[in-house]
């Protein structure tokens, strides 16, 4: 198993200065140092609501060729497509752009294309659609297919996109506060999905295997005398990739939408946080085990994902 290191809540929380629905870690420059071509930071889609605009900033350093790919209603029909050109839209490792929303109508999703060297370490392949690894959260097309992304040709319609980011309420953490334990620390690992699917969990049957279903069983862990929960993984996963533990993550920076238990991708933010925010005000702290030396994506034979 993969070292457990507490990693900051603030991952999946809000951030000063970045979309709120779909905030990561990283401080967004004020609307006067964007630049018509696009900033280098941060990482991923950010949503310019004085711009009504969407920066992108993709890290590739090898890359020859980057087009961004923008979808409205049907994952496997663009409404847009700009090609990024090399002295105008890269600055030294980062490839970026501004896309006004007007320019895009009605984009929900995005992705790109990226051609580039094959061998000593790179495996460029222009004809996948590839998720931003900084993507603000996983949009899974109904004809997704792991195999399409491991076989030669194309993956148009079956490859996994980024969700666009756009204005939404900021959660209300309220006064919340990470609680600290050092003597009087007794941690509990559990598995989300796991921990609750089971009837016997006593956890009503549409919240089992949910992180709702965790906030149901707190007074549980806080009877257990529990004042850490050590989370098994729980960023979003590959659900054709057959494993369940979580030890073979697609996207580091959005929570797996089989743990929440609403249907909207976004839904999983939220139920996050509230779960979060609810293990906090019974005293108990969060850990998540997180994984970085391997991902879903596997060695050589692929899938190629990002």
């Amino acid at each position: 198993m993969s070292t457990a290191s507490s990693f900051p809540t603030t991952l999946m929380t809000d951030a000063p200065g970045v979309d709120p629905g779909f905030a990561l870690p990283v401080a967004v420059p004020p609307s006067a140092d964007w630049d018509s071509d696009g900033a280098v930071a941060p990482l991923g889609a950010t949503w310019l609501p004085e711009l009504a605009a969407w920066n992108f900033a993709l890290y590739a350093q090898n890359a020859t060729a980057v087009t961004l790919l923008l979808y409205a209603d049907d994952p496997t029909t663009t409404v847009a497509e700009f090609p990024l050109a090399w002295l105008v839209n890269r600055t030294g490792r980062i490839w970026h752009a501004r896309v006004a929303a007007q320019e895009a109508p009605d984009a929900r999703w995005y992705a790109y294309r990226v051609d580039g060297p094959a061998g000593d370490g790179n495996r460029f392949d222009a004809t996948k659609i590839l998720l931003d690894p900084y993507a603000p959260a996983v949009y899974f097309p109904p004809d997704f297919s792991r195999a399409a992304a491991s076989l030669a040709g194309s993956n148009l319609g079956r490859a996994p996109l980024g969700i666009l980011p756009s204005a939404r309420p900021v959660f209300d953490w309220g006064d919340d506060k990470p609680p600290r334990h050092e003597a009087d620390l007794v941690i509990y690992e559990l598995h989300v999905r796991q921990f609750t699917r089971g009837a016997n969990s006593g956890v009503p049957e549409a919240l089992r295997g949910t992180f709702a279903g965790v906030v149901e069983k707190i007074p549980y862990l806080v009877q257990l005398g529990v004042t850490a929960v050590e989370l098994m993984p729980v960023s979003q996963g590959d659900p054709q990739e057959g494993s369940q533990w979580g030890y073979m993550p697609l996207h580091f920076f959005s929570p797996e939408q089989r743990y929440a238990s609403g249907g909207d991708p976004s839904a999983a933010f939220d139920e996050f946080r509230t779960m979060v925010k609810a293990l906090h005000a019974a005293g108990i702290e969060v850990i998540l085990d997180v994984v970085y030396n391997h991902t879903t994506e596997g060695g050589a034979g692929g899938p190629i994902y990002s």
